[in-house]
């Protein structure tokens, strides 16, 4: 019986390690996912950022004059 269950550990362990493999590509596409989704929300803060700058100095501006 030893010698029977020599054969088939490995087959055990590639098994074992190939659903490993498979888990860890799901986790690494989530993540990839996630990640490009903060990257989107940044680019948002930025440009939200900067209206709101130009928005800022626009309303600190006072006439100079009446027109």
């Amino acid at each position: 019986m030893k010698i029977f269950s020599y054969f088939f550990r490995p087959q055990y362990i590639i098994r074992k390690l190939q659903r490993e493999n498979n888990s860890l590509k799901l986790r690494i596409a989530e993540l990839s996912d996630e990640n490009q989704s903060l990257w989107d929300m940044l680019d948002e803060i930025k440009e939200a950022d900067k209206q709101a700058t130009v928005l800022n100095t626009l309303l600190k501006t006072k006439p100079i004059g009446d027109a």
